[in-house]
């Protein structure tokens, strides 16, 4: 009996051990493991599936703060799309109203100094100039440079100019190239040439300053007597109308002075190319540090001058004439390559020269105000003869 029940105990276990052993090898064979696998991949479609379509038929999509149902994702692309293109617009027209407004300003300020009311023939400062352009001059200063100048000292603050044309031939004549200026009230022409020839300092240039203030010397307050290559130049002061503001500030300070005289500071050298330098004032860069010579020009009252000259006026027993400071004002005298024959530059000229640039300022003003300011812009740039 005791054997028969161990022998069915040995039975069931051993029952129960193949059991185990046949379903770990079933779990552990091949076919079943891909059976499994395949299985289990369906499932995970299935539910993907399931959750897409639970997706399109319950979600909402966002967008910024705004709600969209499905259905309306392409009107959204398409709305985006829009407000893309609105905003490249919208900086488009920023950018083009800030252009505008640029220029706008920039004509403003040109015109600000080169288009001045009418002060009905009145001035505070104007300036005596005697000229003959003529085909020979071996400096080179032709009508082109005249314009210069002129534009200059309305930069510079002068009001009208009184211009001396000492022309000997008819073809060089500049009150055709001076029409405009004319017409502004800019420019009173006065034809000169019955003194032109034969030259003389006394005939010529001194009678012609004579003339002007025997018949103009109540129109204007100040006046200055200088050539068309002398630049007036203050080197502390090189906004718009620093003329004006030297002159006022030097009378408050030294009302007793009627006559205010700029040292000679000579540009001399090889000029650079007028096609990069169209200015003389740019084409000459090379200096004197100190005054070259004792030939200043004056600026004077006209109410105090008795008899005029080149370099100093008479004055009335009152009157007083003083060097200014060249730290608040000199003459650049563009006299270019004249001491070197017209040649190459020399060391000499190099010795006796400092590279000065400090009228750059006042050169990128002009150039850019240029076409503002001038009906043709080809007047400054253009090299010509009447």
């Amino acid at each position: 009996m005791m054997r028969n029940q161990t022998s069915r105990r040995v039975t069931v276990a051993g029952s129960h051990h193949w059991q185990n052993n046949g379903f770990a090898r079933i779990l552990s064979s091949r076919k079943y493991f891909r059976l499994l696998l395949l299985f289990s991949l369906i499932v995970f479609i299935v539910l993907i599936t399931s959750h897409l379509k639970d997706e399109e038929s319950f979600t909402s999509e966002f967008h910024g703060n705004n709600f969209v149902q499905p259905g309306q994702g392409q009107s959204l692309k398409s709305t985006l799309s829009n407000v893309r293109r609105e905003n490249k617009v919208n900086q488009t027209t920023s950018k083009t109203d800030s252009y505008q407004n640029t220029n706008l300003e920039r004509t403003q300020q040109c015109l600000s100094w080169c288009k001045k009311a009418n002060t009905d023939g009145h001035y505070f400062l104007s300036a005596v100039l005697l000229v003959r352009i003529y085909s020979t001059d071996l400096a080179m200063l032709s009508t082109r440079e005249l314009m210069q100048w002129l534009y200059y000292l309305k930069y510079a603050g002068f009001e009208h100019v009184y211009v001396y044309d000492a022309y000997v031939l008819k073809n060089e004549s500049q009150k055709n190239a001076l029409d405009f200026l004319i017409k502004e009230a800019f420019v009173t022409y006065v034809d000169w040439s019955h003194n032109a020839y034969p030259y003389s300092v006394t005939g010529t240039q001194e009678s012609a300053y004579q003339h002007c203030l025997d018949n103009w010397r109540n129109q204007s307050k100040w006046q200055a007597s200088i050539d068309i290559d002398e630049y007036p130049f203050c080197p502390q002061d090189t906004k718009p109308d620093f003329m004006q503001r030297f002159i006022v500030n030097f009378s408050r300070q030294r009302p007793d002075v009627s006559q205010i005289t700029m040292q000679n500071f000579l540009f001399l050298g090889k000029p650079l190319s007028d096609k990069d330098h169209p200015l003389l004032i740019d084409r000459l860069k090379r200096r004197t540090p100190r005054p070259s010579n004792a030939l200043v020009k004056p600026i004077y009252k006209t109410s105090q001058v008795t008899q005029t000259h080149v370099h100093h006026h008479d004055l009335r027993s009152a009157g007083k004439s003083v060097d200014a400071d060249s730290n608040q004002i000199r003459m650049n005298h563009y006299w270019g390559a004249r001491l070197q024959n017209w040649g190459e530059d020399t060391p000499e000229i190099l010795n006796k020269t400092t590279e000065d640039n400090t009228i750059k300022g006042i050169v990128e003003t002009l150039l850019s105000c240029n076409r503002i300011c001038s009906p043709n812009e080809s007047l400054i740039y253009t090299f010509r003869w009447n």
